[in-house]
């Protein structure tokens, strides 16, 4: 049955505190009597176990009521779905989310990005694949007609060999075999080879192997030869008066170097020693003042063709390892108003305009030529040489630099060869490469020595008058400017 008790407690409590004017105790009492009779009458106690047993069964289970796709929490292999409900024992709401597998070839599943990335690039494949298809089904016909054109023609050359032949012809033997029956065929027919002529290639006669034996055993005892002319050295083909002292004059000679075809290098210099009695030589300028002196007692006077024009003599000192270049004995030129020029022994083109304004060439000189005018060079108080930045186009950055520079590597200009990449130096009409190309096609170092002078003149020249050397005060007294290599590094330094 139903526990009633504390239900009839509470009408009896009713029965005690309710007022008179209120409605009679006694009538609610009754009432609330006969609602508890018939509860008592229509409950059991099976009854109620059961409820109870559903009840405490129910309130370990929640109820859910929402169930939604999670979009931001879907990844390339899963899919998530969002739970929302409510707890029946407690009234507790609550959110979870179950994880949805992707299918696989085991078990059924949803269908993951990957599915879905592998069917886009079928589609995107499948006119591909439907052209390769169409191509294939193209080939295999061609090759089917291409099998009846064998099978048709009948025989296919196989094998080709050579057969007989005389001293102006040659023969070849085919091999035929029959597509047809499978059977091979020697020497079913013959191919010949017309002999070369000066005109179409062809097949190498006797006759001209003989010929050829005979011009290699020619070209042996030339090149037996050859190597004896190389051995000779340097043939010489020009020379040069490059310094006069008071006693003596030096002598330059130039040649090509037979084993290494370089052209225009100092084969060799020396210097013509002064006549005496017992032998001819040079004039010297004691021989000079005698002459002056019998003259002046034959034929009276003071005159002295050595009067004409004072000749200087001066010297050229290099500080070796510090790269400069000084002038010694020039204090008097310097007073004298007279100014240095830059010499270069090379082949040079001076460029000419006109009197009507054509502008022209001049003829091709070979020797001591002038580089730039007479404020290309610059000699300090203590005598060192200094050259003006701008008489050479140079590669690297002069920018910023002073007006004049005293490294010997501005006295040139050194360019590099835009088809090969290799450096070389412009000098005069002449072109001399700075690497020697070897036999394997790779390139080396080369050692150069280039040959400058410097001498004094009392009067300065355009850019394009040509120095009329007669008017030099001083000889050309000569220097060189030479690479040298450290660790690979070409580097210009003086020389003399």
């Amino acid at each position: 049955m139903i526990d009633t008790n504390q239900l009839s407690a509470l009408v009896s409590a009713f029965r005690v505190e309710t007022e008179k004017e209120s409605i009679s105790p006694e009538t609610v009492g009754k009432l609330l009597q006969d609602i508890l009779d018939l509860l008592k009458n229509a409950s059991t106690d099976a009854e109620r176990k059961v409820l109870d047993e559903w009840k405490a069964m129910l309130s370990q289970y929640t109820v859910v009521y929402d169930v939604s796709h999670a979009t931001g929490m879907v990844d390339m292999e899963h899919m998530f779905l969002t739970l929302k409900g409510r707890s029946l024992r407690n009234g507790d709401t609550f959110s979870s989310s179950v994880v949805l597998y992707g299918a696989n070839s085991l078990q059924a599943g949803v269908m993951t990005a990957s599915h879905v990335q592998t069917l886009m690039a079928l589609q995107t494949t499948l006119p591909q694949v439907r052209s390769a298809v169409t191509a294939l089904q193209n080939t295999a016909q061609q090759q089917g007609w291409q099998l009846a054109a064998i099978q048709a023609a009948g025989f296919v050359v196989t094998d080709i060999r050579q057969g007989s032949g005389n001293a102006t012809k040659i023969l070849l033997s085919l091999t035929k075999h029959d597509v047809r029956t499978g059977e091979d065929f020697a020497g079913l027919g013959t191919c010949q080879i017309a002999a070369a002529t000066a005109s179409q290639a062809g097949a190498m006669t006797a006759a001209q192997v003989t010929a050829l034996n005979t011009a290699k055993t020619d070209i042996t005892a030339l090149q037996s030869k050859m190597r004896i002319v190389q051995g000779a050295g340097t043939v010489v083909n020009a020379a040069q008066v490059f310094h006069i002292a008071l006693d003596k004059v030096g002598i330059m000679l130039f040649g090509y170097d037979l084993a290494t075809g370089e052209r225009e290098i100092e084969h060799q210099s020396f210097y013509l020693a002064a006549a005496s009695q017992y032998g001819a030589g040079v004039m010297t300028a004691q021989h000079v003042k005698q002459l002056d002196a019998l003259r002046q007692a034959v034929f009276g006077g003071s005159g002295s063709s050595t009067e004409l024009r004072p000749f200087y003599n001066f010297g050229i000192e290099i500080v070796e390892g510090k790269d400069l270049l000084y002038l010694r004995g020039v204090d008097e030129l310097r007073e004298k108003g007279y100014v240095p020029y830059l010499f270069r022994y090379s082949r040079k083109r001076n460029k000419t305009i006109s009197p009507s304004g054509n502008k022209g060439h001049g003829e091709i000189r070979k020797g001591w030529n002038v580089v730039g005018k007479a404020d290309t060079l610059s000699v300090g108080n203590m005598g060192l040489v200094k050259i003006a930045t701008n008489v050479f186009e140079h590669e690297f950055e002069t920018e910023g630099l002073e007006q004049y520079q005293r490294e010997a590597r501005f006295f040139l200009a050194e360019k590099t060869d835009p088809r090969g990449g290799q450096p070389y130096v412009p000098f005069g009409k002449t072109r001399i490469d700075l690497t020697l190309k070897q036999d394997d096609n790779s390139y080396k170092p080369r050692r150069v020595s280039l040959l400058y002078g410097i001498a004094f003149a009392n009067y300065k020249v355009g850019k394009r008058d040509l120095l009329d050397k007669s008017r030099l005060v001083t000889p050309i007294v000569p220097f060189h400017i030479a690479t040298c290599y450290n660790n690979k590094q070409r580097i210009w330094i003086f020389e003399r």
